[in-house]
C-alpha cells in the first residue's frame, strides 16, 4: 500500500535508494492509490523483494517482521541496501523487535527509508497499536544513524498531498475544516485562531493527521 506524499518522499530521495530493495508491508490493496513497486521499475529500480504478513499482490513472501527466527529474516541479515517500511510499524505488536529485524537486514552503508503516522484516527489493517514521534522512531532505530535534513512530515493523507521540512513544534491546529467538526465550530476555531491566540477557550486545539517521513543509515 502507498499514498502519494510516501512516493513523493521517495522520489525527492531517489537517490539514498539502491539495489537489491526490500519493501515490508507491500501488499497492494484495491483502495490503494500508488504502488511502490511500479513507482520504483519506473525509476529503474528491478530488484525488488516485497515482503507482507499476508499473501497477496506485490508479496514475494510472507513473513512477519517482528518474528526473529523467520527463515527469511535470517536468511537476508546483511543483505539489502534499501529497505523501505511506510506506516507498517504502528500496526506490528512489537515495534522494537520489528525495528531490530529491519536494522539486522540492512548491509552496512545500506537505507532504511520510514515513515510512520503521528496523529490519524483508528485503522484496522488488521490493528492499530502506535503512533511514534520523530524522536521516538529515532529511539526505535537506535543502531541506525539519521539524517535530521532529509526529515519531513505531511499534514494529510489523501487531500491536498504536500510535504513540508520537520520544524517544531508541530501544526497543532487545522487549516480547514476537518470532516467530523460543524460548521459553527469550525467558524469559533477560525476566530479564536485569529484574535484570541492565547487560548481562551483552552480547548481549541485540532491536531491535523501528521506522517513523519525520515532515512537513516546503517
Amino acid at each position: 500500500m502507498a499514498t502519494g506524499n510516501q512516493i513523493s518522499y521517495l522520489k525527492l530521495n531517489r537517490e539514498s535508494i539502491n539495489e537489491p530493495v526490500l519493501i515490508i508491508g507491500s501488499k497492494q490493496y484495491d483502495f490503494d492509490k500508488e504502488n511502490i513497486r511500479t513507482r520504483l521499475n519506473e525509476w529503474g529500480i528491478k530488484n525488488i523483494t516485497g515482503i507482507d504478513l499476508f499473501e497477496g499482490e506485490g508479496v514475494d513472501y510472507a513473513v512477519d517482521i517482528t518474528d526473529s527466527e523467520s527463515e527469511f529474516i535470517i536468511g537476508k541479515k546483511n543483505y539489502f541496501s534499501t529497505v523501505i517500511c511506510m506506516e507498517v510499524l504502528t500496526h506490528v505488536k512489537n515495534p522494537f523487535r520489528a525495528a531490530e529485524n529491519i536494522s539486522s537486514l540492512l548491509k552496512t552503508g545500506g537505507s532504511a527509508i520510514l515513515s510512520e503516522c503521528y496523529v490519524r484516527k483508528i485503522s484496522k489493517m488488521p490493528a492499530d497499536l502506535w503512533r511514534f514521534t520523530y524522536d521516538g522512531t529515532k529511539e526505535l532505530f537506535s543502531e541506525l544513524k539519521f539524517n535530521d535534513k532529509l526529515t519531513m512530515i505531511s499534514l494529510t493523507r489523501e487531500k491536498n498531498e504536500n510535504l513540508i521540512p520537520l520544524k517544531y513544534p508541530l501544526p497543532q491546529l487545522l487549516q480547514q475544516k476537518h470532516e467530523d467538526e460543524s460548521n459553527t465550530g469550525f467558524l469559533l476555531r477560525r476566530i479564536h485562531r485569529k484574535f484570541f491566540s492565547d487560548g481562551v477557550f483552552r480547548i481549541s486545539r485540532l491536531l491535523p493527521e501528521t506522517t513523519i517521513y525520515s532515512i537513516a543509515k546503517k
